[in-house]
């Protein structure tokens, strides 16, 4: 099953991006159809119509991508980008790119899940929280009581069931 691929910007500056157009609609559909475990499982008809493109054209495009490349930046297996297995290829640097992600991108990731998570933390009532509204309240209560006024008294214990105590599970 293939999930979500990174594309970095950076692949307008490599040599892949020097290649014909089929040859990087081949390598785009390869990285879009890869899986965990850097494998592209598809045959060469296969790949060509998810690519768009004609079995020549794939066939022609999957030289060039078993191919070294002196120019490459990535100089890990002479600069050649994928390796034919039993069913596929296999993306050599695949897991370098999927583990490569910046700091900023990172510090972004954490901010926004620490603020989500401050977000979901604040709308919870801790139950010592609870126990004081209720306490608070049954002290009210009482003082309502002892003064004769029961239309009062009998205004803050509708509060108890209607304020989001422990009448609606919120202990």
């Amino acid at each position: 099953m293939a999930g979500y691929t990174k594309l970095f910007g950076s692949i307008l500056d490599s040599t892949v991006w020097q290649e014909s157009k089929e040859c990087r609609l081949v390598w785009i559909t390869m990285l879009a159809m890869k899986n965990r475990a850097q494998i592209v499982e598809a045959s060469v008809p296969g790949l060509a119509k998810r690519a768009g493109v004609t079995i020549e054209e794939c066939e022609a495009a999957l030289v060039r991508l078993l191919s070294p490349d002196a120019y490459s930046r990535t100089k890990d297996h002479d600069g050649r980008r994928i390796e034919v297995v039993d069913g596929g290829w296999f993306v050599l640097n695949g897991a370098k790119y999927r583990e490569k992600m910046s700091v900023e991108e990172l510090r972004a990731y954490k901010a926004a899940k620490a603020r989500e998570y401050r977000a979901r933390d604040k709308s919870k009532k801790t139950a010592a929280q609870v126990r004081a509204e209720n306490d608070s309240r049954l002290k009210r209560y009482e003082e309502a009581l002892a003064a004769g006024n029961q239309a009062l008294a009998d205004e803050i214990a509708a509060e108890g069931l209607s304020g989001g105590g422990a009448a609606n599970g919120n202990t």
